[in-house]
């Protein structure tokens, strides 16, 4: 075909339609020949063409899991935004799997699949080449899309508007720079977005092919479609993402980003089953580890707890009471602390791997007791110790948080009175209730009453190695900037530093900029964790009472827990919480020695 037939503004997509239909160019032993020998067969089908018969016919299976799908809104206008690392593929695997919950879809893409007549009832097209004549036709494209979403429907958007691609060998394979349309169309119909990742790319071939000049990786594209044929292709699901929280986000160009790395972030799951290695490494930590020690028999430790009456029974309910008590008074009650201290922490990936989780700090802290009235056995408990008392007979090595951080003895003074908290269980049969959790926070704050001279509470959060690495970076990253005291950070530092650097600056700039609180953080925690837990929940309730970061360390000798050392200045509390958990009286008595007044 001479090129100066080609019309002015003549789209790529019309110069690969005629490509495909030259009897040169086109023969049946080409890609063009051989995909639409496939389009004929799909469309002389029983049912006629269909983006489901297209994928059974090239034998390609949708593998997503049961929990992804059930992310997917049914109702309400959603707009979908995913990455592109296939090309056509993606669009046909997207549309199938989303009809599969709700009719009302249709996709945003490329006008080159404008001439498949089957697919105008499913898209919407955009010319993605930006020529002379496209400017008119997209505009209309995106009030279609616009009325679309304000009707309540589904759209899907491929926000690169071309294929992954390798930009440097060096970096990551990923889509170009996403288009900020997605976002534009959401803050303009206050639909929720989804992000929806694909697992996998085209070949190595094809893209050296795009670093020699991007129409090749184009003219290349139909030959990668059909490499794909019996392929299974992993599509996962983040949390829906809703309109009002990507107004933290600044600029359509800032949500866009922030919208991305949830797409991409999707990249970081962790599979549930382990593979072999995970299992040999389970298996191997099994070996070393001690059984955990058999459980103490309750009527000993039942006469222990009778005796912890009185003024050292400092909350309880109907069912629960909190106790305070120190070694001497608890010997068969604090073996049994470490029992079920290990048997907690081995549950949820931590541990030390001997039968009972004890130390010498055990021997000079109080312990905080939650016992079950009616069983008659002990549910969770604390370690607290004074630390003014302790630094003074001990010095600062005698607490247990330097054992994981350097302390300047600044630090302290600029402190003041202080309750170091740690080594907190709730055993496994009670996690999943309120209830045992919220009482023992109120039998600490009862204990700071006893001790209103004391305002500061100051401890080690320990996030587990059950966690994915990207969540603990999360963690590490939203804490740093945004709950970080500087001025007291200054004066600490972690024995074994966290080394992050799984995550890209700009996706934590994104997430930093983005997230309003401890809430939307724990989404994307959800989206990465196979097993979709969130952000562990004493980093939300020290959070709740004001709780301040100073520092993180790997604890290597307990299964390389990630330990964020926390303070809270109790003087700053929300007075609505203090009465909650201190009680009002209390709390009044608490607030006037500080000279506090309620607001």
């Amino acid at each position: 075909m001479p090129s100066n037939q080609l019309q002015r503004g003549e789209t790529q997509g019309k110069v690969l339609s005629r490509v495909a239909q030259f009897p040169g160019l086109a023969g049946e032993w080409t890609p063009a020949g051989k995909v639409r020998d496939l389009y004929r067969r799909v469309q002389h089908s029983p049912e006629g063409f269909r983006l489901e018969n297209l994928l059974a016919e090239m034998r390609i299976e949708l593998q997503i899991h049961a929990a992804d799908r059930a992310r997917i809104p049914a109702t309400g206008p959603v707009v979908v935004v995913a990455n592109h690392p296939y090309g056509v593929l993606d669009g046909a695997l997207l549309t199938v799997l989303l009809k599969g919950v709700r009719p009302d879809v249709k996709v945003l893409t490329n006008s080159i699949l404008g001439d498949i007549p089957e697919l105008q009832q499913n898209c919407i097209f955009v010319d993605s080449f930006q020529t002379d004549c496209s400017g008119e036709s997209n505009r209309k494209s995106i009030r279609e899309a616009l009325a679309w979403l304000e009707q309540g429907g589904m759209l899907a958007i491929f926000p690169a508007g071309e294929v992954s691609q390798w930009h440097t060998p060096a970096t990551l394979l990923a889509d170009p720079e996403w288009s900020d349309t997605a976002v534009r169309l959401i803050r303009r119909t206050s639909a929720t977005a989804l992000p929806v990742y694909f697992r996998g790319h085209n070949g190595v071939g094809f893209q050296l092919l795009g670093m020699i000049h991007p129409k090749l990786r184009t003219a290349f594209l139909l030959q990668e479609f059909l490499k794909q044929e019996g392929k299974t292709v992993e599509v996962r699901v983040g949390s829906p993402v809703p309109a009002e929280a990507l107004s933290a986000s600044g600029s359509d160009r800032e949500a866009m980003e922030y919208l991305r790395w949830r797409t991409y972030l999707l990249a970081r799951r962790r599979k549930a089953e382990p593979t072999w290695p995970m299992a040999l490494r389970s298996k191997l930590v099994s070996s070393i580890q001690e059984p955990v020690a058999a459980p103490i028999r309750e009527d000993l430790l039942a006469e222990e707890i009778r005796r912890l009456s009185g003024d050292r029974c400092l909350a309880e309910n109907t069912e629960f009471s909190v106790h305070l008590g120190m070694a001497t008074d608890i010997p068969q009650l604090l073996l049994e602390i470490g029992r079920l201290r290990e048997l907690t922490f081995r549950r949820a990936g931590e541990g030390t791997g001997r039968s009972r989780d004890l130390d010498s700090f055990d021997d000079y802290y109080s312990h905080v007791l939650l016992w079950n009235k009616s069983k008659r056995e002990l549910v969770g408990a604390y370690r607290a110790g004074n630390t003014a008392e302790i630094i003074a007979k001990r010095g600062i090595h005698g607490l247990y948080t330097s054992s994981l951080f350097r302390y300047d003895r600044q630090l302290f003074e600029k402190l003041g009175p202080a309750l170091e908290l740690g080594r907190s269980f709730v055993r496994p049969e009670y996690q999943r209730q309120y209830a045992p959790l919220l009482l023992l926070w109120k039998g600490i704050a009862r204990l700071i009453a006893t001790h209103p001279e004391i305002p500061i509470l100051f401890g080690a959060v320990s996030i587990s190695n059950d966690y994915n690495k990207a969540s603990r970076e999360m963690i590490f990253r939203y804490f740093e900037s945004r709950m970080q005291d500087d001025t007291l950070a200054g004066l600490i530092e972690p024995r074994r530093p966290f080394r992050p650097g799984l995550l890209h600056r700009w996706d934590c700039r994104a997430m930093c900029r983005a997230l309003r609180d401890l809430d939307e953080l724990s989404e994307p925690i959800t989206d990465v964790e196979a097993d979709g837990k969130g952000l562990p929940i004493l980093l939300r309730q020290y959070a709740k009472i004001g709780g301040k970061l100073l520092g993180f360390n790997v604890d290597r000798k307990f299964s390389n827990v990630l330990d964020g050392l926390v303070v809270v200045d109790l003087r700053q509390t929300d007075p609505a919480v203090l009465d909650r958990y201190m009680g009002r009286e209390a709390a009044q008595a608490f607030r006037k020695i500080h000279a506090m007044a309620k607001v």
